[in-house]
């Protein structure tokens, strides 16, 4: 089973990802951050990119609080379902893709790219890919927001790329849901996105992993990114 299968049957019988129509508080603080700094104007008629869209919480607020265009992504033909069904905007256009593979956008089009614990999926070959095309879609002002797997202070995390490693750098593959994931060192993360955007933000957190009927507690690094353009 590849990812993208394993993926689509967790969205069939969750075990490990919410469906909740709620947006991620930690989302909500970038966008929060984004407007306080007066980084973009967020009711100037933005447009924004949800890489790995999930079920489209992120994606529906964004149009709805700020009449932004939106594009939602997810490999996971079962996800981009429920997102069309559940959180259905006509500012947002949801599709099932790879964001590992050629976005179909023009470049210098998306004043906010969002990649909340998606990209950590990917494989070293797609995630060039996903790093070139972030870069090459989001305009000059444009700023991107990561959220994915810390490896520092994460000993269950430490633990799965030990004893189930997944056959690239710093990647397991879980024993039951037989999904791949890299996990990041700050400085691992920051040496490959400076290649192609800025890190300007980097903060590590706390939070929990619900697999199944068990919590298990992870780390996970906050990143706030502009272009370099």
């Amino acid at each position: 089973m590849n990812n993208q299968q394993s993926w689509d049957q967790e969205y069939q019988k969750p075990q490990l990802v919410t469906q909740s129509h709620t947006p991620q508080k930690d989302f909500l603080r970038f966008i929060k951050w984004i407007k306080n700094n007066k980084h973009i104007d967020l009711y100037s008629g933005i447009t924004v990119l949800d890489l790995g869209c999930g079920v489209g919480r992120n994606s529906f607020y964004m149009a709805d609080h700020y009449d932004a265009t939106v594009s939602g992504y997810d490999f996971s033909l079962d996800a981009i379902g429920k997102a069309k069904k559940i959180h259905g905007h006509e500012l947002v256009t949801f599709s099932e893709r790879n964001i590992g593979k050629l976005f179909p956008l023009e470049d210098n089009s998306i004043d906010i790219i969002l990649d909340v614990t998606t990209s950590n999926a990917l494989s070293e070959f797609e995630r060039t890919i996903y790093l070139k095309e972030c870069e090459r879609v989001l305009k000059p002002t444009g700023y991107m927001y990561v959220r994915t797997l810390a490896k520092e202070g994460d000993k269950n995390a430490q633990k799965l790329v030990k004893e189930f490693p997944g056959g690239e750098y710093d990647t397991y593959q879980h024993p039951q849901l037989q999904i791949k994931e890299r996990i990041f060192s700050g400085p691992d993360f920051k040496d490959l996105y400076n290649e192609y955007l800025e890190v300007v933000r980097m903060e590590r957190k706390t939070g929990y992993q619900r697999w199944g009927s068990q919590s298990y507690k992870r780390n996970y690094w906050n990143i706030y990114i502009k272009s370099k353009k």
